[in-house]
């Protein structure tokens, strides 16, 4: 597969410098611990070396409430390490150049907090092509792929308002499948309407509680728990029954075990630096 020529390709030309030469390194050393953070806790290896379109991660800068006194002391360290990583980023990003992806770094409609969300261009491109149908049903006829990506490459919009808020469109996006991305938002739709009803203190909608009953047993986790995982499977709710799903499962398992054999080298997180700025 032509993600497996990449990343053989980069052992091989690690001893490249790109861009990534005019950083200083102790923001360098802050950088690999962002990503390290983002490809550990979250799922960028899938988008950097394998074929997801997009990966996002909400990156809360905020220590939650009602914690004890050891967990707030360890909130408290954890949140000062992040907006040190994001703060080495903020300030050498522009000489971070990205060949083959976009990071959006500044989201923050799509959740209530903020999202750092990577973006592997051609994986992308493909989708939009494939589904343009689907984006043009949704944003309407003038949807075209390689604009709707320039414009979020640009910052000229946020993602959220790109898709118009569609957690159906976000879920194609993020390489969840059409079926995936269609119940998904169909439940989103049925929960809404049922806490609306009920912050409305309006009689329970037996019809509505059917539908949204008969969603839920259509869903469930994509992959198994692994909490002892090098690289961790991918957690979403799936119909775990269509071929689409499958298909799905069989891909980014194969891709999974590949990036795990990646992880064990001990300079992974120059060879992820290096994948963002090389072009394949």
């Amino acid at each position: 597969m032509k993600y497996v020529l990449v990343l053989l390709s980069l052992c091989l030309t690690l001893s490249v410098k790109a861009d990534i030469n005019n950083i200083p390194k102790r923001d360098l050393k802050h950088m690999k611990y962002l990503f390290e953070d983002l490809i550990d806790d979250h799922d960028f290896s899938y988008t950097i070396f394998g074929s997801k379109p997009m990966s996002l991660a909400d990156y809360c800068l905020d220590i939650p409430p009602d914690l004890s006194l050891y967990r707030c002391i360890r909130s408290k360290f954890f949140i000062f390490q992040r907006k040190a990583n994001l703060s080495a980023w903020y300030k050498c990003r522009d000489e971070f150049d990205l060949k083959d992806f976009i990071f959006l770094d500044e989201e923050e409609d799509l959740f209530e907090c903020l999202v750092l969300v990577i973006i592997n261009k051609k994986n992308m491109l493909r989708v939009l092509h494939e589904h343009a149908l689907i984006f043009k049903k949704e944003l309407g006829d003038s949807f075209n792929p390689e604009s709707f990506l320039e414009v979020l490459e640009r910052r000229e919009t946020s993602l959220a308002k790109a898709i118009n808020d569609s957690n159906k469109l976000l879920g194609i996006m993020l390489g969840y499948g059409v079926r995936n991305a269609t119940l998904f938002q169909e439940r989103f739709d049925l929960m809404k309407a049922h806490a609306k009803r009920t912050k409305e203190n309006l009689p329970e909608d037996e019809n509505l509680t059917k539908k949204l009953e008969i969603v839920e047993t259509q869903v469930e986790c994509f992959s198994e728990l692994d909490a002892d995982a090098t690289i961790h499977p991918l957690y979403f709710l799936a119909d775990v029954s269509h071929p689409e799903t499958i298909a799905l499962q069989q891909k980014y398992e194969k891709e999974r075990q590949q990036i795990i054999e990646l992880r064990k080298q001990h300079n992974f997180m120059d060879l992820v630096l290096q994948r963002l700025v090389t072009s394949e």
